[in-house]
């Protein structure tokens, strides 16, 4: 999910390199009923400061922002004086983000590999690549890129031999989203352990090599960890009066590149590069599938529980929408049937917001793939970008069996 505006405070502890605190900062839900009540919201996230983590994308929508302790009774003020309620969801942020990284901490001495009751750094995540490399003849790994930081874009190939169609599937394009490289490392364990004991897995992997990539944007995501907890972009530096970093990896794929949904200005969360693929992370996407036969892509978000097809840049529906949709609906439902989680489904314009330079977008229009789906995971905004480690499984669950489903429903 997008925020339009970082925190000034934030933005110099960042280029300091420190950490940044989010003690008193507060995640609220507004509720704008009217146009003139969303456009009111969209205005004071820029004069209050605030993060957007989901944008207000109309009347009867609610909007979750972060809210800095100098800020709340401002911003509580305006909404009360224009009938817009306001409810908050984490009364410190901080607190909880304190209280995710002590049990990380605690539970890091877990003996299996791959351990799902906990979020995983990314020397982790890439150490048990490793691991199932080495414990699985099934698995192997290769490197699709290098980052502007020098760290490998990792990809782990699932293949029982032969020359098969490929599903992919990438994690963690934008660095916050926790739960999406979680996902990932879910459905690779499924694979691997499920293949020749699970009949579903082993038809699939009969079927189609699996290539998961399962942190597109390793700088960031590593930077989540150190510095900034709710960090979205790259980290690439721009120079300027407040030398931002970081373009957003999902403006910069060549699909109505800087169009609606995206920001010229590099101290944006949605900025857009200052080209098509100038970034590592999109460049390592595009060149990985530029190499395989892919059936269906997967992109895995968070949150706000949505199941997507193209379009962002536009209203306008792709040519084969109604095939798209048709399989949408089926994964959907199946994820559903696991949990009771409730998804909607439709184009990334129509359910979420318009955005340009996409990797759903882009594999559509530019690479002919056409089942391309984007996924919003868990929740919609009690937790937001700090799901709670308790719900990976439940997450994966769900996710596994509808994109199963999907899988399986294709024409």
């Amino acid at each position: 999910m997008r925020a339009t505006v970082l925190l000034l405070l934030g933005l110099a502890a960042l280029a300091s390199a420190d950490t940044t605190s989010y003690h008193g900062h507060r995640l609220v839900s507004v509720l704008p009923y009217t146009q003139a009540g969303v456009d009111l919201v969209n205005t004071l996230v820029n004069t209050h400061h605030v993060q957007e983590w989901t944008h207000a994308r109309g009347p009867g929508v609610p909007v979750d922002l972060l809210v800095p302790p100098r800020s709340f009774e401002a911003l509580v003020s305006t909404m009360n004086r224009n009938g817009i309620p306001v409810t908050v969801k984490i009364d410190d942020v901080q607190a909880v983000i304190d209280q995710q990284m002590e049990e990380h901490r605690a539970r890091k001495s877990a003996s299996r590999a791959i351990d799902h009751t906990q979020y995983h750094t990314l020397e982790e995540i890439y150490s048990l690549l490793d691991e199932l490399e080495a414990g699985y003849s099934l698995v192997t790994t290769y490197t699709a890129g290098t980052t502007y930081e020098g760290r490998d874009i990792r990809v782990a190939k699932v293949s029982t031999g032969g020359t098969k169609q490929t599903i992919w599937i990438d994690c963690g394009i934008h660095a916050r989203e926790w739960i999406s490289p979680a996902t990932c490392l879910y459905i690779l364990d499924q694979l691997t352990s499920g293949y020749g004991s699970d009949s579903e897995v082993t038809a699939l992997l009969d079927t189609y090599d699996f290539h998961v990539m399962p942190s597109v944007n390793p700088d960031g995501y590593d930077f989540t960890w150190t510095s900034d907890r709710f960090w979205r972009k790259n980290r690439v530096p721009y120079e300027g009066i407040l030398s931002c970093h970081g373009t957003d990896p999902n403006r910069n794929f060549n699909s109505s590149f800087g169009g609606p949904g995206t920001s010229d200005s590099p101290c944006s969360d949605i900025y857009h590069g200052p080209s098509p693929f100038s970034e590592k992370e999109s460049q390592a996407v595009r060149d990985a599938l530029s190499a395989l036969d892919t059936k269906i892509y997967f992109s895995i978000h968070s949150y706000s529980q949505l199941w997507m097809t193209p379009y962002g840049y536009t209203y306008t529906l792709p040519a084969n929408y109604d095939e798209q949709y048709r399989v949408s609906g089926i994964g959907v439902a199946a994820l559903e049937a696991v949990h009771g989680t409730q998804y909607e489904y439709g184009t990334i314009a129509d359910v979420i917001y318009q955005d340009s330079g996409s990797s759903s977008d882009w594999v559509y229009d530019g690479w002919g793939i056409q089942y391309s789906f984007s996924l919003e995971l868990r929740d919609t905004g009690n937790y937001g970008f700090l799901l709670p480690a308790e719900q990976i499984i439940p997450t994966g669950e769900e996710t596994w069996a509808g994109m199963i489903a999907a899988i399986n429903a294709v024409i």
